[in-house]
């Protein structure tokens, strides 16, 4: 038997013709030292798809099968080397676009989630033994904890799930990447801020008003959250016919995008075409950027600010790299809030579905306790917010949530 944990060189051949398939390092580790927990064998072959295919083919011969998606994954979770919080952060980390997106999967995986709930559960389970030993033992002199008491305990911790649930928005888009698009009239130069957001030449830049006659995308990372680039026709009156269908597909682009950037040409006078579109953006995530600062600028501070209103405003050269930088900085601002996304993040919408459902438990119960009404139906409340935090590492409920998370991952791992 194989020494555990030490790679050895060994030769592997199919035993059906005796031909050698390749020269490959095994590992074995013993359980419960392994990913799943049970006793597992690596094989570390050359990356040849050929091989590969004929080892597997060897070893479903010999009486093995091939691994259903996110299986090991799932055996580590039901041998309990993983909560199922970690297990789903495993799929993220394989998914992860960007360096920043598996870093935060990574935190998740190591449980992060079980450490910043946990103070919420112990405030729940010391709520509910005080409240039952007073159902239990109404005729004891017991030293429960008075209602009031309880019900610090219980606002305090339906504090802290509302903060993680106000966090999922910016997780969302760290897990998902967030939606810019570029509008603005034609020749104000989105094509050439597009092109400077991205790094390099993807939209076609020229001095004729309504070169961009259909919406060009590109997927970027802006801070380490993925980003899809839209750079829209320019929106004004009249126009041809194919032009009239670019400038819809504007439109909704605008309406569906999560950030706005409304670029207009500094180096020109105002006139209502740009306040007229302004007035249709209704987003309010979206900067005003005012591009050609390297040109004599023509708009006031006053104008600059009855322009955008509500939103920041950027002065901007996309020739020369000037306020780019900015314009980044406050699109992630817009993203994660006014504090860099830095501590715990939810980022699933199924751990944000059962947080929403244990705060209204933890509401519930609390109310109840306000109201002086039983301790029972309090505690009906209570129970059901600890399971619902429950429901987040899989300690409840969990045996119709493992098909439906585990089938998402796209290989056996």
């Amino acid at each position: 038997m194989a020494e555990p944990r030490k790679a050895c060189l060994r030769r592997l051949s199919d035993p059906r013709s005796g031909e050698e398939i390749d020269e490959a390092v095994i590992t074995f580790f013993e359980a419960p030292h392994s990913y799943t927990g049970e006793n597992l064998a690596e094989i570390s072959p050359h990356g040849n798809p050929a091989i590969i295919v004929a080892i597997l083919d060897t070893l479903c011969h010999l009486g093995a099968r091939l691994a259903t998606p996110g299986e090991f994954t799932m055996r580590a979770f039901l041998y309990g080397r993983i909560d199922l919080a970690g297990a789903e952060a495993v799929r993220d980390i394989i998914e992860a676009r960007t360096l920043y997106q598996a870093r935060m999967a990574g935190r998740q995986r190591d449980g992060a989630p079980a450490k910043e709930l946990k103070p919420v559960k112990d405030s729940l389970i010391d709520a509910i033994v005080n409240l039952e030993s007073t159902v239990e033992f109404a005729e004891e002199d017991l030293p429960t904890a008075s209602r009031e008491a309880i019900y610090a305990l219980l606002d305090g911790a339906a504090q802290r799930v509302e903060k993680l649930i106000h966090s999922f928005r910016t997780g969302r888009f760290i897990r998902e990447g967030f939606a810019l698009a570029i509008v603005g009239p034609p020749n104000a130069g989105k094509s050439s801020v597009f092109n400077a957001l991205l790094g390099r030449d993807r939209s076609i830049v020229t001095d004729i008003p309504g070169t961009t006659r259909d919406l060009v995308s590109e997927d970027a990372a802006i801070g380490g959250i993925p980003v899809r680039l839209e750079d829209t026709a320019g929106l004004r009156e009249g126009g041809d016919e194919i032009e009239n269908l670019g400038m819809e597909r504007s439109r909704q682009a605008a309406a569906d995008a999560d950030v706005v950037l409304l670029v207009v040409d500094a180096n020109r006078n105002l006139t209502e075409e740009e306040y007229g579109l302004r007035r249709q953006l209704t987003s309010p995530t979206g900067i005003v950027i005012l591009n050609k600062s390297d040109l004599p600028a023509r708009v006031t501070e006053d104008e600059k600010q009855a322009l955008a209103g509500s939103w920041p405003h950027i002065d901007a050269s996309a020739k020369t790299g000037h306020g780019i930088d900015e314009a980044r900085a406050a699109i992630l601002k817009l993203i994660s809030g006014e504090k860099e996304p830095d501590g715990f993040l939810v980022t699933n919408l199924r751990h944000c579905q059962a947080l929403e459902k244990a705060l209204d438990g933890l509401k519930r119960g609390a109310a109840a306790l306000q109201k002086g009404m039983s301790e029972e139906f309090a505690l009906f409340d209570l129970r059901g917010a600890l399971d619902a935090l429950g429901e987040i590492t899989g300690e409840t409920n969990v045996e119709n949530l493992l098909d439906e998370i585990f089938s998402r991952f796209c290989v056996g791992k």
